[in-house]
């Protein structure tokens, strides 16, 4: 056994021990309060569980806990009575995206970190675009480059696909991830393993139909068992995506296989996160719902936005019940469709300004004006005109028409950032294309169009004129081909 003294940018209250017949190393976290009634310790070695690692407090101020960890470079923070902050501690820290950072920690002697790059050079067999603005030409064979050499082959250990499109994010695969980089990877189907990628998830589903929001690349394993608290779930997009794969290619072969795997997995959904208020409406947690930091102003668990989400599943999942003439799934599934309707327009809408909140405990509607309320227009829950006062929201420069559409919080909530801080007004593609293809479903083509070329002009803007700060280059470009 031998002790490692710690890098001078690290903590003193970093400590690391190897065994040296074990291949983890043992991690000493330690936060110091006198005021803390919990300290949790959580990051990319647990695949970010909100869960967490618990400290215990000792002698004084000091909180500490002692993990097993493999080799590697990790990004953490503490979660001090629900606040997530980085280590005060510690020095070595990245941009988590927004105004705060994450902490970064080397376990080990692990080797020097490099973005994932494909050994075949890409061919432009995709999609050719036909358009004249050659900075956006420029984009987009960049996009499709960066998304090939995502491309990553099964290890015998995990139990994946042979290979599938990583997000390249961690160690990690994602289920919210992932379907969206499938959304964008069918338009060139025939040279990348799209629908692959959502099949390592139907490949773990457990017998009672649950499929967790993220697995281990190196095991296979979930990242953590789920709680009534924190059931893990990520919206559930599968079926949307498989029906969008047949309406866009034609290729019936997967439906028949997969959509036991999806009723199962929505009724699995059903029985587990239905709330109190009605066994039609379901909730969500801050992290699996994809949109980590929105203001919760005192909902634990969402209400809204998640059955929205169920809604478009049962929807999907009864039009591809149709397609393969499975009638009683069909009218089963349409008949769940009906009855989230209902209960969205129900409990969730504001009749006075036309607008979809979260709904609280006690039934009451959150105030929190975020994007994801758009979701109720793919999701095929609201009339016209409940669906024009919608838009109207969107089309507010008060709101959500921004200079760079579309924000995750409208201009006039109060935790609005005008510098994006993640989700509190960062803008990001899954809520602009699910919005885009919302509006298409109602006939909204214009606002849709506008909405699209928004987005694409500022990323273009950006791709051509905007060099990062140093401290905020994704942490592993930071190194050797960084």
């Amino acid at each position: 056994m031998k002790t490692i003294t710690p890098l001078p940018f690290f903590s003193s209250f970093l400590h690391y021990t190897i065994f040296s017949k074990l291949k983890k190393t043992e991690v000493k976290f330690e936060f110091r309060s006198t005021t803390a009634k919990e300290v949790l310790v959580t990051g990319s070695f647990i695949g970010w569980s909100p869960q967490g690692e618990k400290l215990q407090k000792g002698d004084g101020d000091i909180w500490s806990v002692l993990l097993k960890i493999k080799p590697g470079y990790y990004q953490y923070k503490f979660i001090v009575d629900g606040n997530w902050i980085p280590d005060p501690q510690n020095e070595w820290k990245i941009n988590d995206g927004g105004d705060n950072f994450n902490s970064l920690i080397k376990v080990g002697e692990p080797p020097t970190p490099k973005r994932k790059r494909s050994n075949l050079r890409f061919q432009k067999k995709g999609p050719e675009p036909v358009i004249d603005d050659a900075n956006l030409i420029d984009l987009y064979y960049f996009s499709w480059n960066r998304a090939w050499d995502k491309i990553t082959m099964a290890r015998r250990q995990n139990g994946f696909v042979e290979s599938y499109i990583d997000e390249g994010f961690n160690e990690w695969i994602y289920q919210w991830d992932s379907n969206f980089m499938v959304a964008f990877a069918m338009y060139a189907n025939d040279i990348f393993p799209t629908m692959l990628t959502l099949d390592n998830f139907y490949l773990k589903q457990r017998h009672d139909g649950y499929i967790q929001r993220v697995y281990s690349e190196a095991t296979g394993d979930i990242a953590v068992e789920p709680t009534p608290d924190e059931p893990v779930l990520n919206p559930p997009l599968f079926a949307w995506m498989e029906l969008r794969y047949y309406e866009l290619t034609g290729d019936a072969s997967r439906i028949e296989r997969v959509l036991p795997v999806l009723v199962k997995y929505h009724n699995w959904i059903e029985k587990n996160a239905a709330s109190v208020i009605s066994p039609w409406l379901y909730y969500q947690t801050p992290l699996g719902s994809g949109m980590d930091n929105v203001p919760r102003r005192g909902v634990k668990r969402w209400l809204g936005r998640f059955s929205s989400q169920m809604a478009l599943a049962a929807n999907s999942i009864s039009k591809l019940a149709g397609v393969v003439k499975k009638g009683e799934w069909n009218s089963l599934v349409a008949q769940k469709h009906k009855n989230i309707k209902e209960a969205i327009n129900k409990y969730c809408l504001d009749k006075n300004g036309n607008f979809l909140f979260d709904v609280r405990p006690d039934g009451s509607l959150s105030n929190t004006t975020h994007a994801g309320a758009f979701w109720a227009l793919l999701s095929d829950v609201l009339d016209a005109e409940t669906a024009k006062g919608l838009v109207a929201h969107l089309n507010d420069t008060n709101a959500f028409n921004r200079p760079h559409r579309i924000p995750t919080l409208a201009k006039y909530d109060p935790d609005y950032n005008p510098r994006g801080h993640y989700w509190l007004g960062g803008v990001w593609a899954p809520v602009v294309f699910s919005t885009v293809k919302g509006l298409e479903k109602y006939g909204l083509f214009e606002t849709a169009y506008e909405v699209a070329e928004n987005h694409l002009m500022n990323i273009a803007n950006i791709y051509k004129n905007f060099t990062p700060s140093e401290d905020k280059i994704a942490f592993e470009e930071r190194y050797a081909d960084g």
